[in-house]
């Protein structure tokens, strides 16, 4: 076949064209009834070779899994939880309860100054839930308005174990916001239930799944709390069953009342708090708390919080003020509370003069106002407004100090620290508790014991296990080590690992292992590490003996070392020594706190460096003829000009500011550019495939029509949310009605996700390369092969010669691949913001020129250029609206396509939307290898310098994770501990175990086994 078709590649010269008419034509050839030939050979080595390969990086991906979740297990640990509950009779009998009822009311997300006047502020969240405040002024003795402090982490099933536990959370609690377990510890609501009270509930759904026990089942009212594009059923749900609650007529059905309210915390992760729909619902909130306290009784306590605030984003979860500050409200109608002072109400400076409590602190004053005993756990002070008297308060702090020194003396590690100050206080109050004159010495006494206690418990909330900490960086630094030599080092280690020796040393050992460690954990029975713990450290050591044992056999150390040497310095050149430099570099970064923060702008710093460097090597490149050396300086040109473009689109940490502006915005540009993205881009993309006349068959299919018509559907669905939150297009809005909005957005979500995920990857396994046969005779003729029979018999009568030629044959690897690339990254240009998408669209025009780059610079097996690929991932990770930090998640993506939470659909579009800046580079890794390249009669050795470079992209991510780890270990004690070492190493163990899978699976098994084979078999010599 290759002597009858000529085939035209981009690069010269051009084989000579050969005539047909007169040869058989071997496409009538039946395969099966041939003999066994080189080409099927050839393709069963690649297959036996591609499963080997598979295997090895599973076991490897297995090992790094494992070094992960130990760390994770020493690193984020969950506080112990003492298992006692109070009783009256333990504290000396409860107090008399002030109140018999108790209307407890949350509003998620309520920040503090969103319910104080700011003067001359025209935000939408200001000034437009007076009530509060103007109660708090003008019956200050039936009112109590304070900040209300959160400790982090400030996410919502956190917060509302601190305000009924009054216990301090773990930061790995963080992770169980949505998937909450029932409180097994004493609560105050634990203490009603007890007492045969009725609570009545209706909101957020975190409370049934933490309080369902205690809730009466007649009056449980819960919706689900995650859809945070819904701003309205919520609230109207908890409007629609309390207001009847609350009448005369039913108010004897309940001792408790619980309402929760979402609108305002979805309102700031939906659109941020300056959006007019924020008005709307801080209006609405006002007509509720009006409505409730028209319908107090007179025995009623009412309490209104915030469980936590928001910062400029929306967003929560972390610990800076915006999101710390939140707010509480004390009402009665004819209790009185303690006086306040003026100061408490100054308006000015945002509200930073107003008295603040911690919200531990709501703990043991409702449960001494409600006549309860203090949860055995509480670690807060009784609020000093909140009783009558300074007699009462004395007495509170007293009861208090006597539950606090309970837990102390049954917690080990704070028993006896604090005795001198506990006795002190005892023997004074036994002293001088009668005294009116002293009440006030000893509450401060008794706050003083508290506040030292409180400061000690936060240094001691969590504790690490540097044994699992250990095992964890071990496993990983021994997994990096044969990373290191399985990737670049040493080829010869890469021919005997595909041998069934080393495979089965791998998974005999790992046998070993998992025999050995049961076995010691029923002889020995090993304290904490329990048997789960014990068959992970024995698979991991096994598999690590297990690659590590026939490698030694085969080779000493001395040669595997000299090798080593070798091999590295044959292939070193500033190249790599660039690669190296930005390795290093990326590594140390995490040895600072300040690094850390700003590690969006050393990634850009990297890709700058790397695209300058190539502009000057094109320039330099005296090999290039004139017309390519230009084209090749357009490119690197456009690399660099594309990667200054994408860095301007950002999402500010708290921590940048004010050295940093935050543009990660929707707004009418980014839609209309959406519109525009959906026209260039595949326009764009063709240019760069005619380079290599490879826009034929599969490819005006992918990026003329289905590549358009989903960018475009992506911007019709852009216009419509626009539209939709606009204010502008209210009246629009309520002409087409919010259902049948939400309807068309679920349907072009749902429609655009189908189609890239499942029926374009489907088409693609089955589909045609992108390549076009052209027919053509001696007169100059051109007919295509699927000419009609009318067009070959005039042929065949004439004297002609025809001869045939592969269009796009110089490039048939690549430009299939490619669309591969195309059909993942629309998914996730989906799951992002407008602007996250054209920093998407930026990443593809990246990608392809750097491949044009390495093509000219002949750089494609330098280290230098799968770490670029790498730190492409993390570029756009930064300019599609993430940080390092918890509140930078975006999880309403996950209800782009289901209203309501469905596996896995509202998960898959959270991953891709996280972690997608990630995916597009690692699955467009193999084009490295086979861009601009005829087909091989080598495809073994093809895949193999493929392997390198997904090897090296695991290594680069596992160098930087490994470092990220470390320093967070180390700095365990560091006052940024929570805030930037713990999430950044958080985000590196999802990177080490996503990618490993997404690399192994997608990139690996799915794209470059399907090309490999498909054109092997096609072009196969």
């Amino acid at each position: 076949m290759a002597d009858e078709i000529a085939r035209r590649s981009p690069s010269p010269p051009q084989p000579p064209l050969a005539s047909l008419h007169s040869q058989p034509q071997p496409f009538a050839k039946d395969p099966r009834l041939q003999p066994p030939t080189r080409s099927r050979i050839r393709q069963q080595k690649l297959k036996y070779t591609f499963v080997g390969y598979i295997i090895v990086l599973i076991f490897l991906a297995i090992t790094q899994v494992i070094g992960v979740l130990f760390f994770k297990e020493g690193f984020l640990l969950s506080r112990n939880v003492l298992p006692n509950i109070s009783t009256c009779e333990e504290q000396a009998d409860c107090m008399a309860p002030r109140f018999d009822k108790a209307i407890f009311l949350v509003i998620d997300a309520l920040r503090f100054d969103f319910v104080i006047p700011i003067p001359d502020s025209d935000e939408y969240y200001h000034n437009n839930f007076p009530i509060l405040y103007d109660l708090a002024n003008s019956k200050s003795d039936n009112a109590v308005l304070l900040k209300f402090m959160a400790d982090p982490p400030t996410t919502t099933l956190q917060r509302l174990k601190g305000l009924t536990t009054g216990s301090l959370p773990t930061f790995i609690d963080a992770g169980s916001n949505f998937d909450g377990d029932a409180i097994d510890e004493d609560n105050w609501l634990l203490q009603l239930h007890k007492i045969n009270k009725t609570i009545a509930f209706m909101g957020d759904d975190t409370w049934k799944a933490l309080f369902s026990e205690y809730i009466h089942p007649d009056l449980h009212f819960p919706y689900d709390s995650l859809n945070v594009w819904d701003l309205h059923t919520v609230d109207n749900g908890v409007i629609e069953h309390m207001y009847p609650l609350i009448t005369k007529e039913n108010c004897t059905k309940w001792d408790l009342l619980v309402g929760h309210f979402l609108g305002v915390d979805h309102v700031g992760h939906r659109y941020g708090p300056r959006h007019y729909s924020m008005k709307e619902k801080l209006n609405q909130m006002n007509d509720v708390i009006k409505h409730v306290i028209d319908n107090l009784e007179d025995n009623t306590l009412l309490v209104v919080i915030g469980d936590h605030g928001m910062d400029s984003t929306g967003n929560h979860g972390g610990d800076s003020p915006d999101e710390l500050e939140s707010t509480l409200f004390l009402y009665s109608k004819n209790k009185k509370f303690l006086k306040k002072e003026k100061s408490h109400y100054d308006t000015s400076n945002l509200g930073k003069n107003y008295r603040s409590v911690n919200q531990i602190d709501l703990v043991p004053t409702m449960s001494l106002l409600l006549g309860l005993p203090i949860p055995y756990n509480n670690l807060g002070f009784p609020i000093d407004e909140a009783f009558g008297s300074m007699k009462e308060l004395s007495t509170a702090s007293q009861k208090t100090i006597d539950q606090i020194k309970k837990f102390r003396r049954d917690t080990p590690s704070l028993s006896d620290s604090l005795l001198e100050e506990y006795d002190s206080y005892n023997s004074n109050y036994d002293t001088f508790s009668a005294s009116k004159k002293h009440f006030a010495e000893l509450i401060e006494q008794a706050k003083l014991y508290q506040y030292l206690s409180l400061e000690q418990c936060k240094g001691l909330w969590a504790t690490f296990d540097l044994r699992f900490i250990g095992i964890g960086l071990g496993i990983l630094f021994l997994s990096l080590t044969f990373m290191i030599t399985y990737s670049r080092s040493i080829p010869a280690v890469r021919v005997l690992t595909m041998s069934f020796e080393f495979i089965g040393s791998v998974i005999a050992m790992s046998i070993m292992g998992l025999v050995l460690s049961f076995s010691i954990f029923i002889v020995l029975k090993p304290g904490d590490f329990t048997l789960n713990i014990c068959l992970s450290i024995g698979v991991a050591l096994g598999m690590v003996i297990g690659f590590w044992a026939p490698i030694m056999d085969r080779f000493s150390v001395g040669f595997l070392w000299h090798q080593t040497i070798d091999f590295f310095l044959y292939n070193f050149n500033s190249w790599s020594f660039m690669g190296i430099v930005f390795v290093i570099f990326h590594c140390l970064i995490f040895a600072s706190n300040s690094y850390v923060v700003w590690e969006d702008k050393m990634v850009l710093y990297f890709l700058l460096t790397f695209g300058g460097t190539c502009i000057y090597a094109c320039y330099t490149n005296s090999k290039l003829l004139p017309k390519a050396k230009i084209l090749a300086l357009l490119h690197a040109i456009t690399f660099t000009i594309c990667t200054r473009v994408a860095s301007m689109i950002n999402l500010c940490r708290e921590e940048q500011r004010p050295y940093c502006t935050p543009t990660f915005t929707t707004t009418w540009w980014s839609v209309l550019l959406l519109h525009l993205v959906a026209y260039l881009l595949p326009a764009c993309i063709k240019s760069f495939y005619d380079l290599s006349d490879s826009y034929h068959s599969a490819a005006p299919l992918w990026v003329g029509t289905g590549l358009k018509f989903l960018l475009f559907m992506n911007a019709v669905y852009w216009t419509f949310e626009y539209v939709g939150s606009n204010e502008y297009f209210s009246k629009i809005n309520l002409f087409i009605g919010a259902s049948l909005l939400t309807s068309f957005k679920l349907a072009i979500a749902r429609l655009v996700l189908f189609i890239s995920l499942v029926l374009a990857n489907f088409s693609w396994s089955r589909g045609p390369l992108c390549v076009k046969l052209e027919l053509s005779n001696s007169a100059g003729n051109i007919t295509d092969i699927d000419d009609t029979d009318e067009d070959e018999s005039s042929d065949s009568e004439a004297p002609n010669s025809k001869t045939a030629t592969i269009l796009g044959y110089g490039n048939v690897y690549g430009s299939s691949y490619f669309l591969l690339v195309l059909n993942f990254a629309v998914a996730i240009m989906l799951a992002t913001r407008p602007v996250g998408t054209l920093s998407l669209s930026l990443l593809i025009v990246q990608i392809l020129s750097l491949l044009e780059i390495l093509d000219v610079l002949a750089i494609r097996k330098n280290l230098i250029t799968p770490i670029v690929f790498g730190l492409l991932g993390y570029q756009h990770f930064f300019s599609t609206g993430h940080q390092a930090t918890l509140q930078s998640i975006q999880w309403d993506f996950g209800f782009m396509t289901t209203e309501t939470i469905v596996f896995p659909f509202t998960h898959l579009n959270i991953f891709l939307n996280t972690i997608g800046p990630f995916f597009i580079p690692a699955l467009a890794i193999p084009l490295i290898t086979i861009w601009k390249i005829v087909p091989s009669s080598k495809p073994i050795t093809l895949l193999s310098q493929i392997i390198t470079n997904i090897t090296t992209l695991i290594t680069y991510h596992l160098f930087t994770g490994l470092s990220s780890l470390l320093f967070a270990a180390h700095f365990r004690r560091h006052l940024m501990v929570w805030k930037i070492f713990a999430p950044r190493f958080m985000l590196s163990g999802i990177l080490i175990i996503s990618l490993n899978v997404f690399l192994i699976f997608v990139t690996l098994w799915f794209g470059t086994g399907r090309i490999l084979s498909q054109i092997n078999r096609i072009f196969g010599k």
